[in-house]
């Protein structure tokens, strides 16, 4: 079993934790199925399992448990392998050995479909431990301070993706370094946006940890300017909404990006310069949770109140974002940064008393609407400042916002009358980024940029307005009331001694001594088919559910010459 740097060296005394039972009405979307689990007896025990995108939740009569997916492993366990629930039944079972903190579990299920959709979350919110199997690399494409890129073949369908390799050992010497790598993976995860950076797959090995990414295609963005010159007037609005988009998605989530500048945008193709990749989470930060850093940023992108900043205060909104797009969306009119200075310090001087140049000839001579937006995003002020969905409606928006809404309705539309829809889309790209943003609390910092694959989902049968758990007992309490089956057992041939049979038996034998039957016959009986006293339960009806994503072209990426 590989030792995990993400479990930080601690074990744990069960798989299952204890839980408040109202965590499960704080899940979005609910995949749940019943699973046959092996036990120390050598019984074979059905286990009704609920997992929302962070945890597996085991659901009782009595209690709720759970275990987090965010630092699990999980490998798969295919039909044709030995285990002890496959040998005792004609079906082909498929399973998940699941690890964490020392811990370990086995589930199986004979349901193929439910199989492949759990599996497709795992792959989406877990860790992974077969990269050597599953990828065949080609050549290193990148190096960066903390990870290098590699250009990549999954063996499965011979796709090419970007393979960014951290190594375990000299990520465990930088300060907070395996927290900001987790921290990282985590948000990411939340995020499915068309213009935010997916991740598809995360993997971890011996040595090291792989994020699975989209090949880029379309380049650097300021690469891009420099050989076409400046962007059209049409270039420019299609660029800013899809970039302020991008950022009221990862507000809406509560999450703030803290280093935006144009290295961190991508470039989806070649065939335009407004489809762009917003990339890079390393800085990134949940609102409601304790950021790993406080102040911290490029020196000439960063919002002043983040320069600002002293411990204790009133710590700063999403509105930061804002201000660093508009700081983008100025160089991009003018050519130039509006803050300079001869070095870092003089910068981030500058950067602070934010004074900016509105009278300057390049950006008198863009459209009226769009000098107002801009100038709304770059006011020192936080509280004069718009925020990402106030940009959204600004005027210079108006005519896009309204195709926006036509294309999302139409394509919600085109779900009407389906039971179950199926997500697939090629996502985004990244690249590698060479510099490291600052931090102002450390010399270290980390910056990665991350895709995400879009998978299979599906709802559960949970009724909005009522307590999830109580819904989920009583499904269980019915079932508990009928007469339920473990595996079927082999009818033919007999063994001499069939494990399966032996274990329903005693599970029967124990039932008859806790007198919980009357009248039962004797189940060591020749002529007592103990297998077919119960038929087996379909524990619910599912759905597959799409995600609100459009689909888009491939991306692509620039990068600009931090500030030292």
């Amino acid at each position: 079993m590989i030792q995990s740097i993400f479990d930080f060296g601690q074990t744990t005394s069960t798989f299952w934790q204890q839980c408040d039972k109202g965590l499960l009405d704080q899940q979005n979307e609910l995949l749940e199925h019943e699973f046959f689990v092996g036990s120390k007896e050598k019984l074979i025990k059905k286990k009704f399992l609920v997992m929302s995108q962070d945890s597996i939740f085991r659901v009782s009569l009595a209690n709720l448990k759970r275990a987090p997916l965010l630092t699990m492993h999980v490998q798969f366990i295919e039909a044709s392998s030995d285990n002890f629930v496959q040998h005792n039944s004609d079906e082909q079972f498929f399973g998940f050995h699941l690890s964490y903190k020392g811990k370990s579990l086995e589930i199986f299920t004979s349901d193929k479909e439910n199989y492949d959709i759990w599996k497709s979350h795992f792959k989406r919110f877990a860790i992974l431990n077969n990269f050597h199997e599953a990828f065949l690399v080609l050549k290193i494409i990148g190096k960066g301070n903390f990870a290098k890129v590699y250009q990549a073949t999954k063996k499965e369908n011979n796709t090419q993706y970007a393979i960014k390799a951290f190594s375990k050992e000299y990520m465990l010497q930088q300060s907070k370094g395996i927290e900001s790598m987790l921290n990282e993976i985590k948000l990411m995860r939340r995020l499915n946006h068309p213009n935010i950076v997916k991740l598809y797959e995360v993997h971890e090995t011996t040595n090291s940890v792989y994020f699975v990414l989209d090949m880029i295609q379309g380049g650097q963005l300021l690469s891009r300017v420099r050989e076409t010159g400046f962007l059209s007037a049409e270039t420019m609005q299609k660029f800013a909404f899809n970039l302020i988009s991008a950022l009221n998605h990862m507000h809406e989530n509560r999450i703030i990006h803290r280093d935006l500048k144009p290295e961190n945008l991508l470039l989806k193709s070649i065939e335009n310069n407004n489809e762009i990749i917003l990339a890079d989470f390393g800085l990134a930060t949940n609102l409601d949770d304790e950021p790993l850093f406080k102040r911290c940023g490029t020196p000439g992108f960063v919002a002043p109140e983040i320069i600002d900043y002293i411990d204790g205060q009133e710590f700063y909104t999403d509105k930061c974002d804002v201000f660093s797009a508009g700081i983008i969306l100025y160089l991009l009119i003018t050519g130039n940064i509006p803050f300079v200075g001869t070095d870092q310090k003089s910068i981030l001087k500058n950067n602070k008393l934010c004074e900016i140049d509105f009278k300057e000839r390049h950006f008198k001579l863009a459209p009226i609407q769009m000098q107002d937006l801009i100038q709304s995003m770059l006011q020192k002020k936080v509280s004069y400042r718009l925020s990402s969905q106030e940009c959204m409606r600004h005027p210079y928006f108006k005519q896009l916002v309204k195709e926006y809404k036509v294309q999302t309705e139409n394509y919600q539309s085109n779900l009407l009358g389906y039971q179950e829809f199926k997500n697939a889309i090629k996502i985004g790209t990244q690249e590698l980024e060479q510099r490291s943003p600052l931090n102002f609390n450390s010399s270290d910092s980390i910056s990665s940029n991350i895709s995400q694959n879009r998978q299979d989902q599906r709802k559960s049968s949970i009724v909005v307005g009522t307590s999830k758990f109580i819904q989920y007992s009583v499904k269980l309490s019915k079932q508990n009331s009928k007469e339920i089956t473990d595996i079927p057992s082999k009818q033919e041939p007999k063994k001499t001694r069939d494990l399966h049979r032996l274990a329903l038996t005693n599970s029967y034998l124990k039932q008859i001594s806790n007198n919980q039957f009357e009248n039962v016959e004797d189940p060591t009986a020749e002529d007592c088919n103990v297998g077919f006293m119960v038929r087996q339960y379909n524990s619910t009806r599912q759905i597959r559910i799409p995600d609100n994503t459009l689909k888009i072209k491939e991306c692509n990426t620039p990068t600009i010459l931090k500030l030292q």
